[in-house]
């Protein structure tokens, strides 16, 4: 199997570390949710309690010193749907639990215990079962990884189990834990692919119906539509560079310094660069001043540039171009040019090279890679 080359750290395995628990829900008079857990061995030290928030920030809502027999109790916040608590002790060891509000959990751990995902045991608390099961295979994983044995089969199932079990309960907040799911700092389920959309959709859906004052559920609901319409926007583009391949490169008429009309088909003829780029940005900068010693070594040869701006001030891109032999044109309206749009540039500096028919027949080629294409075009 190929070994995945990248660093895998997985949320879950990070959150939890060394305690065992055993849940069960009762009546809060208080309306806040409570821990009440056993730690033999842990006397003596403090454990402290902080909800896991969209600002990352650790702020503990309650501590506790371990008595002489282990226990402690632990009280949370006031809360309308269910929340992700970090339960740490003073030496770094933690875990990760789901508390509903009015909800009180008990547990018991042997505090020397050295490998203890897999091992909670529960009662009468299906939410933290789920938990326990995601944390207990993302935890099999990273073990993988360490041995330098993770191969592409191992993340492929291990998605499809993860999916397996969102859309067995997908009201559970142990989805929403699931979709933000990560491997070497990348997300495991991604929100541009379609079948992992549709997971973050399902998710996001059902928790929104379930619990619709939710902040992160809230975010989540924000972060699948703003993916959705990206997605969207990506394929018209998609769409509109397929029309441009089909149509061997449409054409564009755009002003040049004198404010003439320079059309990209009046290069007909010529092996064309059409170079996307703008003076306000360093990278485009670079690889425009590259463009003087191609010009110089293949205009004999056949190539023109036509190089397309994106500035939208007329005195800084005249500054940048007055030594220019090259076509130089610019509408002056920046990234809202439609030649953005028309030829589907998405960052800068860009360009496409154009056969004498117009048709596509290069890249985002630069430095010596697009000196080695025109010197292979152009012989």
């Amino acid at each position: 199997m190929k070994q995945l080359s990248f660093r895998a750290s997985i949320c879950a395995s990070i959150f939890l570390s060394l305690i065992v628990l055993c849940l069960t829900a009762c009546d809060n008079s208080k309306g806040r949710s409570a821990v009440n857990g056993v730690i033999p061995g842990a006397e003596g030290q403090k454990v402290y309690m902080e909800p896991i928030t969209l600002s990352a920030q650790h702020v503990v809502c309650d501590s506790a010193t371990v008595a002489a027999d282990g226990s402690f109790s632990l009280q949370g916040q006031i809360q309308s749907e269910p929340t992700f608590y970090n339960i740490s002790l003073a030496d770094g060891r933690s875990l990760t639990v789901i508390l509903d509000s009015a909800e009180v959990v008990s547990f018991k751990v042997n505090a020397d215990a050295k490998a203890l995902v897999g091992n909670v045991k529960f009662d009468k608390s299906p939410i933290n079962d789920s938990l326990q099961s995601v944390m207990k295979r993302a935890s099999s994983v990273l073990a993988k990884y360490d041995a330098n044995t993770l191969t592409s089969d191992d993340v492929r199932q291990f998605k499809d189990e993860l999916t397996s079990q969102v859309f067995a309960d997908p009201r559970s907040m142990v989805g929403y834990y699931i979709v933000f799911q990560k491997i070497g700092g990348h997300p495991l389920f991604d929100v541009m692919d379609k079948r992992d959309h549709q997971l973050y959709s399902a998710v996001a859906t059902s928790l929104q119906l379930a619990y619709p004052n939710s902040q992160q559920v809230k975010y989540l609901c924000d972060y699948v539509l703003g993916a959705r319409a990206a997605r969207k926007s990506n394929a018209r583009r998609d769409s509109l560079f397929q029309k441009a391949v089909e149509l061997n490169s449409p054409d564009l008429s755009l002003p040049n310094k004198d404010g003439n009309e320079v059309t990209l088909t009046s290069l007909r003829g010529k092996t064309v660069l059409l170079f996307f780029w703008s003076a306000a940005n360093n990278d485009s900068r670079k690889a425009y001043a590259q463009l003087a010693s191609i010009y110089k070594k293949y205009a004999s040869r056949g190539l023109e540039i036509y190089a397309v701006s994106f500035d939208t001030s007329k005195i800084i891109w005249e500054a940048a171009t007055k030594d220019a032999n090259w076509v130089n044109v610019c509408d002056l309206k920046g990234a809202a040019s439609p030649a953005a749009v028309t030829y589907n540039v998405t960052s800068l500096p860009s360009n496409y090279i154009l056969a004498p028919d117009g048709k596509l027949i290069g890249k985002d080629l630069f430095g010596t890679r697009l000196d080695n294409k025109l010197n292979e075009i152009l012989r």
